[in-house]
């Protein structure tokens, strides 16, 4: 039986609305070339947010280590079936939903169908690891993909209490790729064009990424009392490459995307991720103190917990697309922000309560009827495999 964490709820929904708050109160009018800052047209500029509103991208580094937490607790035990059988019911309904929303808006504010949103929509509905998307938040999908990957590979070779070893991979490739990049980005060295060809593989492999997920799986194991005591060593490292990707997507952001906020203090976005960090390891290590004690309180904690992944999906094109036609209909451009988070979270609550359940069902029966024929093949017979699983120390 998988633990529930009733506090990485309450992380989720607050990395996922940083997110929010950074797309729709600063890059979509701050950066110059984005998707959303074209779909926006400078319709405004709230430049008092700037000193909140620059570092929300802090939001997906906090997910992923979330991320690397909840996939070893939901993966621990499971058959590589069961593990892509949960992974495709969570992601793909909301996907579908999200990207036809994006594109119905999208349409409406008058962008042509062909021949840029319909591949751009095919792409999303696929979950396709290359974009360009319907909406630029899809590329964080690929990264989760990737490690996704590495998960059913572990458990197709019934090899899942190597995951300690698996985490060990991902720093070390994370800290390689990141080491590299940071000396080029610097000026200090010129990998080659070899370099180049592997950034464009970074997303999905994953490359850059990777420590996040890692830092995730060592937590996970902490909280259960089952961490080796060699991985303190590759958490301490882990960490460390993650404060310095960090502060290369900061700096990436300030010289090239948004100079706007060149001013901004680089510690900070390191200082809130180290904190939300923080607030994982203890609603994690004593999970009993964060969970809700009527049960009213826990369902609230839950559907945050839902409305956070479609929420994530439909706000930065969709967000960007109501916003701008608010303010052009008069509506002041601040109210207009506030007025267009307030819709997007109503849109997200919508798809993770009703429609996401109705696009859920069939997927299920349609993978369950799968499995049910794929357990009969012998070839299969690795798919439908219990995994070795790690013991839970709890407690």
């Amino acid at each position: 039986m998988h633990r529930y964490y009733y506090g990485l709820d309450g992380i989720r929904f607050f990395s996922a609305f940083a997110v929010v708050v950074f797309h729709l109160g600063f890059y979509v009018w701050a950066s110059e070339y984005s998707s959303i800052s074209i779909i926006f047209a400078g319709a405004a500029k709230f430049e008092a947010l700037t000193p909140v509103a620059w570092m929300g991208w802090i939001g997906v580094q906090i997910f992923f280590v979330i991320s690397g937490f909840v996939i070893a607790n939901s993966a621990n035990g499971a058959t590589p079936f069961s593990f892509l059988r949960s992974r495709l019911i969570r992601l793909w309904p909301a996907a579908w939903i999200c990207a036809t929303v994006t594109l119905i808006l999208r349409l409406m504010a008058g962008e042509s169908f062909l021949p840029v949103l319909d591949i751009e929509y095919v792409r999303s509905l696929a979950l396709w690891p290359r974009g360009t998307w319907i909406d630029g938040a899809y590329w964080s999908l690929a990264v989760e993909i990737g490690f996704y990957a590495l998960v059913f590979c572990l458990l197709l070779t019934a090899n899942f209490r190597r995951l300690s070893l698996m985490a060990w991979g991902l720093t070390l490739v994370s800290s390689a790729y990141l080491s590299i990049a940071m000396l080029k980005q610097l000026g200090v060295a010129a990998p080659g064009g070899w370099f180049d060809v592997l950034a464009r593989y970074a997303e999905f492999l994953p490359l850059r990424h990777g420590a996040y997920f890692a830092v995730g799986i060592w937590l996970w194991m902490l909280s259960n009392r089952s961490l080796p005591r060699t991985a303190w060593l590759g958490l301490g490292l882990a960490f460390a490459f993650g404060v310095l990707e960090i502060e290369m997507r900061a700096m990436e952001l300030q010289n090239f995307e948004a100079t706007i906020a060149m001013t901004q203090p680089l510690i900070v976005p390191v200082i809130v991720w180290l904190i939300a960090v923080g607030v994982i390891i203890a609603c994690t290590r004593r999970p009993e103190i964060f969970a809700p004690r009527t049960e009213a309180g826990r369902e609230r904690l839950k559907l945050a917990g839902k409305v956070t992944y479609p929420l994530y999906l439909v706000h930065s094109a969709a967000g960007a697309t109501m916003m701008r036609w608010l303010i052009i209909s008069g509506l002041p451009p601040y109210l207009a922000l506030v007025v267009s988070i307030a819709l997007v979270l109503g849109i997200a609550t919508l798809v993770a309560v009703y429609a996401e359940p109705v696009v859920r069902k069939p997927l299920a029966a349609a993978l369950d009827g799968l499995g049910t024929a794929g357990a009969r093949v012998n070839a299969l017979g690795l798919l439908f495999r219990r995994s070795d699983a790690i013991p839970l120390k709890q407690g």
